[in-house]
């Protein structure tokens, strides 16, 4: 089963309408998996909608003058804003 951080590295060749399903607590290490709405893996709940997540990385970008999140840092930002439902300010 990959890994939360496995899977944003690989974000953009999920599908757009897919979700993301990962083992709490959610952290980098997290088992991790994509499907759709109707069908979650199980022990997995919901974390966020791929295209949301996708969002959340195009924001976090802005934010920083265009910089690119390492894969920590799409951690941080997605799992931020799957908790808080806001994104993850500039410190």
């Amino acid at each position: 089963m990959p890994t939360l951080l496995d899977l944003l590295q690989s974000l953009d060749e999920q599908p757009a309408e897919a979700v993301i399903y990962a083992a709490k607590p959610w952290t980098a290490a997290s088992d991790a998996a994509v499907a759709a709405f109707d069908a979650p893996p199980p022990n997995r709940p919901y974390l966020l909608e791929v295209v949301l997540a996708q969002d959340v990385l195009e924001v976090w970008s802005s934010w920083r003058d265009g910089a690119r999140p390492n894969a920590l840092e799409k951690c941080q930002a997605v799992i931020h804003y799957a908790e808080h439902d806001a994104y993850l300010d500039v410190h």
